[in-house]
């Protein structure tokens, strides 16, 4: 059984939107999301941060690349704040990030071929057998709908962990999913030369880096 859920603006942080269960709330109104709606300003691109966590790529990317908008989803709602408050400190008007399921956000609201790219960075392991499930890039249907959102073409999926074993089975996700393609295995530099601090930590302690560049190829849309 599935609760309803219910995206709206957060009251008093500009650049947070939630995707959140609405236990209790009766005939929601199903919604259609404007992928622009999110942003102050209006971008050449569209880019999906999975797991933005406390926004240090997504706000270097947003400096950075002014011309694109990127979107980070975070379920971590100390995260999600961080991030929305360093959006708005430094006047980002091509940042966002949005707190829910990211699985549910996709599939509930994202228009198709929506997304020009996709970066996951050091997700959670879920180290303990009994959360394996929470592996979102193993969930069922997942690069289903990531396929989906993306726009046409050849698309890039970036990917990055520190864990050996998830390292190892997203990209074995990767070589069974039909429209993907691995261009780089494990040792990809850094994207856009943007370190996250998981990485810069990690570093530091001496861990092995596991950086991906993934294909996903979509056909072309018929003239």
């Amino acid at each position: 059984m599935e609760f309803p859920r219910k995206f709206y603006k957060d009251s008093e942080l500009p650049f947070l939107w939630h995707y959140m269960m609405a236990i209790g709330e009766q005939n929601l109104p199903q919604q259609v999301l404007q992928p622009e709606s999110l942003f102050e300003g209006k971008g050449e691109k569209l880019i999906l941060e999975i797991g933005s966590g406390k926004g240090a790529f997504l706000c270097q990317y947003a400096l950075d690349f002014p011309q694109n908008c990127i979107l980070g989803a975070e379920w971590d709602a100390y995260c999600s704040n961080l991030t929305a408050k360093k959006i708005a400190k430094l006047c980002l008007k091509n940042a966002a990030v949005m707190r829910g399921d990211l699985f549910y956000f996709l599939r509930d609201l994202m228009p198709e071929a929506s997304i020009d790219e996709v970066l996951m960075f050091f997700p959670d392991p879920w180290h303990k057998r009994r959360h394996h499930k929470n592996r979102l890039i193993l969930k069922e249907g997942f690069l289903e709908q990531i396929h989906r959102v993306l726009k046409s073409g050849k698309r890039l999926f970036h990917w990055a962990t520190d864990h050996e074993e998830y390292n190892r089975l997203a990209l074995e996700a990767f070589c069974n999913f039909p429209n993907a393609k691995i261009l780089e295995k494990n040792g990809a530099t850094p994207t856009y030369g943007i370190e996250t601090g998981f990485e810069k930590k990690y570093k530091k302690e001496g861990r092995k880096i596991y950086r991906s560049v993934i294909e996903l190829s979509k056909t072309l849309d018929k003239a």
